[in-house]
């Protein structure tokens, strides 16, 4: 059974996110897991116009890693798929944060856009394009 409802499905993109928060990893850390750009996972997740659909092989990657890491979890907690989701409750535990970090004691998820432009070009970016 696919942790995941069907990628052509609405309750795909909220429930990508949910069980991705749950487990507490950042866009960027499930998509080095699963082999996908951040922007990727960003746009799977998107409720709104700027959301995509996954490849079946992307989607069926996305399952396998997911399905791992809930497999793997130290102490299980019950994760409740969206509403609509004929998936039952799968068991899942915090996971420690693995997000890197921008600068001693300040993670990526609360640098600010300068800081986060000085590290892309740090590490050797000849362009940051910011879109909101």
């Amino acid at each position: 059974m696919s942790v995941l409802p069907d990628f052509e499905s609405a309750e795909f993109a909220p429930a990508l996110k949910a069980i991705r928060k749950q487990l507490q990893l950042s866009r960027t850390a499930l998509a080095a897991q699963v082999g996908l750009s951040t922007a990727a996972i960003q746009r799977y997740e998107a409720q709104d116009g700027s959301n995509i659909k996954p490849s079946r092989d992307a989607y069926e990657r996305l399952c396998k890693v997911l399905a791992d890491l809930l497999q793997h979890s130290p102490a299980p907690a019950a994760v409740t798929p969206p509403p609509a989701s004929p998936a039952a409750p799968v068991a899942v535990a915090p996971v420690v944060r693995s997000e890197p970090l921008l600068a001693p004691g300040i993670l990526l998820a609360d640098a600010t856009l300068e800081q986060l432009i000085a590290r892309a070009k740090s590490m050797g970016a000849k362009k940051v394009t910011i879109e909101f």
